[in-house]
């Protein structure tokens, strides 16, 4: 077993060293690392890598991390298609970790239009008008505003922190958070161009989830354990729940009346009210990360990255009904706006899996490219898109063959 030693290193420089190695190692190799300090933002950094590892302290303060490869290079560290979100009639946009973006249109499944919009792209947010698509650029700290017809970047403002994962909700305020600064960044619309401002929210911020009304949005604080309430009209920090440790993600009941917290670090699954009322916790699975809900308000489902499962819930309840296997690192976890289907990708595989949402079955295991990341499903309800970073395409998938019947590339 191979050793790096980063000790005198800050968490950045351990981190780029550890995933320099990962990626050099053959599949299947094991490696350690020993660092000052595994400190939340370097787990964090790993876990979303999707670099499987373990931390053991020693006696002098110092850690040891222990890693093995698997099939694919660390998520975030290629520059291939990885988000994808979508419009109500049919349009699609994706990014590239990477420099472009592209607009597909979804019923002839064709590139119809694609530009250069950051340095380092990460993650997309549309507005819900359609005509305003926001970028996440985690490398250059800031978002960008861009036409959404044709990908001509409008304006850019800072967002520090790496920022990863914007929203925007229906008054068009847009949101993201920054995990290696601990802040929230809100930008308004004030006429044709946007007003930003940045607040302190906590250790190693993720995906936030707007409440119904979207006039407030919850925050998770991964290095730690709470959820943050954030008032968006002025950045007022309106309260703190406690939840398990290491909240990652989150989702709202339809009903808008409860928010589910997937915690990674405790593998646990949180239940709060939106007044920030903790109402039940459950296990999971090792680290508990994406999660979703069905539109019925009936089931709550939470991928386990660690794990390579599935696990359903009782949304009520939080009775754990089924565990399911999954691919390899299932970063991403979607399910169809009719309720039906659930998706659960397999970063570390050439494979996804299908599931029935009300069943908790497996429907099908479909081949359609290494690194799958996210999905999302067409109003067609037959329809679902895929962006698979290590192949560098968007694969299409006929939910009712249950198979890939398209692959698409930026380049095309």
């Amino acid at each position: 077993m191979g050793v790096i030693d980063c000790r005198g290193k800050t968490a950045v420089e351990s981190g780029r060293a550890i995933i320099d190695r990962y990626n050099a190692s053959a599949m299947g190799a094991r490696f350690e690392a020993r660092v000052d300090a595994c400190d939340p933002g370097l787990k964090i950094w790993l876990l979303e890598a999707g670099v499987r590892h373990s931390v053991s302290p020693l006696a002098d303060g110092s850690s040891r991390i222990f890693m093995e490869r698997g099939l694919c290079p660390a998520q975030g560290s290629i520059s291939g298609v990885h988000h994808v979100v979508s419009a109500d009639d049919g349009t699609l946009w994706t990014c590239e970790r990477g420099k472009r973006a592209a607009r597909i249109d979804g019923h002839t499944k064709r590139v119809v239009a694609s530009g250069v919009v950051a340095h380092k792209a990460s993650h997309l947010a549309i507005a819900g008008d359609g005509r305003t698509l926001f970028i996440a650029d985690a490398e250059n700290n800031q978002i960008v505003a861009a036409r959404a017809s044709d990908l001509k970047v409008e304006q850019a403002w800072p967002a520090p922190g790496m920022p990863q994962l914007p929203l925007v909700n229906q008054d068009g305020i847009v949101c993201v958070t920054g995990s290696g600064a601990g802040t929230l960044t809100i930008a308004r619309p004030r006429g044709a161009r946007y007003v930003d401002q940045t607040i302190t929210v906590g250790s190693c911020p993720h995906d936030p989830l707007l409440t119904a009304d979207g006039g407030h949005l919850f925050v998770p604080c991964a290095g730690g354990s709470e959820l943050v309430k954030v008032r968006l009209a002025d950045g007022h920090v309106a309260g703190r729940c406690a939840v398990g440790a290491g909240p990652s993600h989150l989702a709202l009941h339809p009903d808008g009346s409860r928010v589910y917290s997937a915690n990674s670090w405790d593998g646990t699954l949180s239940c709060i009210t939106v007044e920030g009322e903790r109402v039940a916790d459950a296990p999971s699975g090792g680290w508990a990360h994406a999660i979703g809900i069905t539109p019925d308000g009936c089931w709550v489902y939470v991928a386990n990255f660690l794990d390579d499962t599935l696990a359903v819930f009782d949304a009520d309840t939080l009775a754990r009904v089924a565990l399911l296997p999954t691919e390899p690192y299932p970063h991403g976890l979607d399910i169809s706006p009719d309720g039906r289907h659930v998706i659960a990708t397999g970063f570390s595989s050439d494979h996804l899996r299908l599931y029935d949402a009300q069943a908790h079955t497996e429907m099908a295991r479909i081949e359609v490219g290494l690194g799958s990341s996210h999905s999302v499903f067409l109003n067609d309800e037959d329809t679902a898109f895929v962006g698979c970073s290590v192949s560098d395409h968007v694969a299409c998938i006929d939910l009712a063959a249950r198979s890939s019947v398209m692959r698409l590339r930026l380049d095309a």
